[in-house]
């Protein structure tokens, strides 16, 4: 009984200590709202930036295009996501976010440029009504939860709060990427759910909680994770960032046209539906 007392607190620490570090980010410089969305270093490479830029305005297309009714972006930080899609999106938004300084960020944001509702919350336990969605979109927040049943909590309220028929859009770090798989088996790194989990085991989880696969998009198909341009040996070991390219190539160009590529990606995106009852 006292473990599973001990467990519980440590979760909750772990919550706690997620929570006061995006309340206390700071980022400085140009393009700043990026860094704030990505929490890129100030110093960050303008071709690092342009890369990533790109990578959001393919997942915020990913995301939202399409959606109508009332959208909720659950886990929306300082809606960078939103801001991508506003040339598309003709619906109803409603960002919420557990960081009160992210969600400050977005709504200032947003005044001038949409009409749109920001509340504070968390996804394992939303404040609102049952099928009140017509589309959920969850991005980067599932991988930060500190356990699967606190995912699977938050699967279970994506599929309570849509519409019968609406659309969930979530993303996970691929547990068999190439670049995991060298983690695990060669550097001997706990690679574990729900922060790393595999295709066919989401797939899994999805479907039992009541959702049809639509289609993935997969991103990052990087040999090296964690931003090479951190590290001073960087400039040696790719100056032209090659790698970078070779992924945001086959990102842009290849899985759009094969979308099987999506599977072998770092980040995976997925889109289904609720299943009707």
């Amino acid at each position: 009984m006292n473990g599973q007392c001990d467990a519980k607190l440590s979760l909750k620490s772990q919550q706690r200590e997620e929570q006061e570090f995006w309340e206390c980010l700071e980022k400085n410089g140009d393009d700043v709202e990026l860094k704030y969305a990505r929490d890129l270093p100030d110093d960050t490479p303008e071709y690092i930036l342009r890369m990533i830029s790109e990578f959001e305005m393919d997942v915020a297309d990913f995301c939202f295009n399409g959606a109508k009714g009332l959208v909720l972006d659950a886990g929306c930080g300082n809606g960078n996501l939103l801001f991508r899609s506003l040339p598309y999106l003709h619906a109803q938004y409603v960002g919420m976010d557990f960081s009160r300084n992210m969600l400050q960020r977005a709504a200032c944001r947003a005044c001038d440029e949409i009409s749109a509702r920001f509340l504070q919350g968390g996804i394992d336990r939303l404040p609102f009504k049952d099928q009140s969605f017509d589309r959920v979109v969850c991005s980067g927040v599932i991988t930060c939860l500190p356990s699967m049943r606190d995912a699977r909590d938050a699967l279970q309220e994506f599929h309570r709060v849509l519409k019968p028929g609406g659309e969930l859009v979530v993303d996970f770090f691929n547990q068999i990427s190439h670049f995991t798989l060298v983690r695990r088996h060669i550097f001997k790194e706990d690679i574990n759910p729900p922060e790393y989990i595999s295709p066919h085991a989401f797939r899994e989880e999805l479907v039992k909680t009541g959702f049809d696969i639509q289609n993935y998009r997969g991103f990052d198909f990087k040999p090296y994770q964690g931003y090479l341009f951190m590290s001073d040996l960087r400039p040696i070991i790719d100056p032209c960032f090659i790698q970078e390219r070779i992924s945001r190539f086959l990102e842009s160009r290849v899985v759009p046209t094969l979308p099987q590529v999506s599977l072998l990606g770092y980040r995976i995106y997925v889109k289904c539906r609720r299943r009707d009852v």
